[in-house]
């Protein structure tokens, strides 16, 4: 398993951490402070089933996720809960941009993230360019992956959905290999799983002892193991390049 920055092709992220860390501490603690453009700027942490934002709040800000993974979504007049996205480490989440598109944003781990004050427009032109490419990039990223998820459950197949699933967050973490065994820690329950499908819990049973008794990978105490990767990928017609940007065409 290797880390996950490599697969968004961000190599510039342990830069902006370490500006963003400076930033902070002049904030809260620097004598300049008071001269500061970003004094709003915060480092926060969450624990494990913490709500970092409602979809009541009048919360406006764009998150950067620094550790932790992290559940966006929904949650319907009858209770249930539809995910529309599972942000990871260097993802980038924007909360209250319009009225009515408010999300949920629930911490599924301890959860570490860097919080821009307001919606996009009103004040990340203040940031230095790099920050605001990163952002912008990140949520080009987000907007793919809402596509691409839309796409799964509205046409895809129980198995192809939960195996789509499984193979995006092992190219985001950073699973590469093709063949042989290759495992990631997932903190994800079947409900979660269910959540983001549109699937029944017992559905999503069954459809992971389908993938476990096919000798594509198993789901079992926190740990997704791949057994045949690329069998899978071949199975389900998985193709990733939605998960990165295009490279800039030359003129």
């Amino acid at each position: 398993m290797r880390g996950s920055m490599p697969v968004r092709g961000t190599e510039n992220y342990r830069e902006i951490l370490h500006y963003l860390e400076a930033e902070t501490a002049r904030g809260l603690f620097g004598m300049a402070a008071s001269k500061s453009n970003h004094t709003g700027l915060r480092k926060r942490i969450y624990s494990s089933g913490d709500t970092i934002a409602d979809m009541d709040g009048q919360k406006r800000a764009v998150l950067l996720v620094v550790s932790g993974w992290v559940s966006n979504g929904k949650e319907l007049e009858d209770g249930s809960r539809t995910v529309v996205d599972f942000s990871l480490t260097g993802d980038v989440i924007t909360v209250g941009t319009t009225e009515w598109a408010r999300e949920e944003v629930r911490a599924l781990t301890a959860v570490t993230l860097f919080e821009f004050p307001g919606a996009i427009y009103e004040n990340l032109s203040t940031y230095p360019r790099h920050v605001r490419e990163f952002i912008l990039k990140g949520m080009a990223r987000r907007y793919a992956r809402a596509a691409e998820h839309f796409v799964n459950i509205s046409r895809r197949g129980a198995f192809e959905r939960v195996a789509h699933l499984l193979l995006e967050l092992s190219f985001r973490v950073g699973v590469y290999e093709g063949q042989g065994a290759s495992s990631f820690a997932c903190p994800l329950t079947q409900v979660d799983l269910g959540d983001a499908l549109g699937l029944s819990v017992v559905h999503v049973n069954r459809v992971l002892r389908k993938l476990r008794e096919s000798g594509y990978v198993s789901f079992r105490s926190g740990v997704v193991t791949f057994q045949n990767r690329a069998g899978l990928i071949e199975a389900t017609g998985f193709e990733g390049s939605y998960l990165a940007l295009a490279e800039p065409v030359s003129p």
